[in-house]
């Protein structure tokens, strides 16, 4: 029997995890070794689905959050096992998705043919060194041990918020800087009658409103984005857009941001003078988003992520409908406040924190007191700012680019890196959410499970025609 050929994974939420099930399920042809290589021994959580908040619940259906493109219940019957009374449409904690998917791999593990095994290390990656010959790679771990794999996945996921730029940067080093807003521990820490400051105020500042109330914060929760714009709600119930007039929008809006806009906009009236929900014209636009972007020129892609991308995501990304309203409930209370600005500078004082803001259209600014301040802004999608060694490595070998407008990694049609000099790794691939430099919806879990078993059926094409070429 031939050696197995190795295929390793670095990163072990969704993207990687759904990966290793695929690989798992669909191998056998040939020997294989997948090695699952995550941060810490928390496999098949990632920073989503780690929490272990009751209030963190998933902004998807229950229905629609299967991990294997090829069994769309499989989620919902595994909710079924721990609650019965769960249907398609119930939006369930975060934290037993992350159990769903631990135990989608455990099964996919031990049904997996005896010529396909898996390896879970848990350490940091360090450094890749692509082989002379360029059909392989050696994985360097911080605590000295090596891998050398036939192809590497990095399945890494969303970075930690980034700064807002402001005057005196040495802040974010104080302790009343919170820049994990799911950190329990810092969170607990926070005077509960002091007022505090959320920067963003999207899904992730209502996650962190939660938390507060939670833990019975009584003093003013201040909200700050550069719109002022609000997370919209899920419908309890769904409805779907006839395929024929979802098709007629798609071809109706164009190669511009402005044309793109206008014919979403008209269609959005149209259906909702019959009685119906704008929500159903969102949804219809998704299978047909990786294509609208690709018709945007860079030019038009900057104008849309500068523009219009923050009324895109309220719109596309929404909370469940019990959510919203508890946290409505908190703004219609007063308890929650929202400001529409921009954070000039944070100074610590005697009394907490003094804020410098500017509202939004005007250049004057104003002041306000707060007892800390909790980084809500949502993941950093920009290469050249991450703070992983492994990336930093991979960008200065020039291996590895961001794409233009910062918002992911450049890769081609089949997932391989492209270098920065344009030329496609034979060996690196990427899966997970900064794929929306090449498609822009890829945040979502009916979005990577697709890239994931895409990702799984072109490795093994690829080694089973490698062990067919001639020597």
């Amino acid at each position: 029997m031939s050696l197995p050929r190795t295929i390793a994974i670095i990163g072990a939420g969704f993207s990687g995890a759904a990966t290793a099930v695929n690989l798992l399920r669909m191998g056998g042809a040939q020997p294989l070794r997948v090695v699952l290589i995550n941060r810490s021994g928390a496999m098949a959580r990632g920073l989503a689905y780690g929490t272990s908040s009751r209030d963190h619940v998933l902004n998807v259906p229950a229905g629609n959050m299967s991990a294997l493109a090829d069994d769309p219940d499989d989620f919902l019957r595994y909710c079924r096992w721990a609650d019965p009374a769960t249907t398609p449409s119930s939006f369930v904690p975060r934290r037993l998705y992350g159990s769903y998917l631990e135990a989608l791999l455990d099964a996919a593990e031990h049904a997996a043919p005896e010529s396909v095994t898996l390896e879970r290390w848990a350490g940091e990656v360090s450094a890749i060194e692509l082989a002379p010959a360029g059909q392989s790679a050696a994985v360097r771990l911080e605590d000295g041990r090596e891998l050398q794999a036939d192809r590497v996945v990095l399945a890494f996921g969303h970075f930690a918020p980034g700064k807002p730029a402001i005057r005196q940067p040495a802040f974010y080093a104080d302790r009343h800087y919170v820049g994990d807003p799911w950190s329990a521990a810092a969170l607990q820490r926070i005077d509960p009658t002091e007022p505090v400051l959320l920067f963003g105020s999207g899904l992730t500042a209502v996650d962190g409103v939660l938390s507060l109330a939670r833990q019975r914060h009584a003093g003013p929760i201040w909200l700050m984005s550069r719109r002022g714009l609000l997370p919209k709600a899920h419908r309890e119930q769904r409805a779907v857009l006839p395929p024929q007039e979802a098709q007629r929008l798609f071809e109706a809006m164009g190669s511009t941001a402005r044309s793109q806009l206008r014919a979403l906009r008209r269609a959005v009236l149209e259906h909702e003078a019959r009685g119906h929900d704008w929500r159903d014209v969102v949804a219809a636009l998704r299978p047909f988003t990786p294509r609208l972007w690709a018709r945007l020129p860079t030019r038009e892609r900057q104008r849309f992520v500068r523009r219009l991308q923050s009324f895109w995501d309220v719109l596309r990304h929404r909370c469940a409908p019990e959510v919203h309203a508890r946290f409505m409930a908190l703004i219609e209370s007063g308890q929650v406040r929202l400001l529409a600005g921009r954070l000039r500078d944070c100074t610590v004082t005697e009394g907490g924190v003094e804020l410098a803001w500017a509202p939004r259209g005007s250049a004057v600014e104003q002041t306000l007191r707060v007892g800390a301040v909790i980084n809500c802004s949502g993941p950093d999608t920009d290469l050249g700012r991450a703070a992983n060694p492994l990336i930093r490595q991979l960008l200065e070998r020039g291996v590895m680019d961001a794409d233009e407008l910062r918002i992911g990694v450049k890769v081609d049609a089949d997932g391989a890196l492209i270098a920065r000099d344009g030329a496609a790794s034979p060996v690196l691939r990427y899966v997970g959410p900064l794929l929306r430099a090449r498609d822009w919806e890829a945040t979502a879990v009916p979005e990577l499970r697709m890239h994931a078993r895409a990702m799984a059926e072109r490795l093994l094409e690829e080694l089973a025609e490698a062990a067919q070429a001639p020597p």
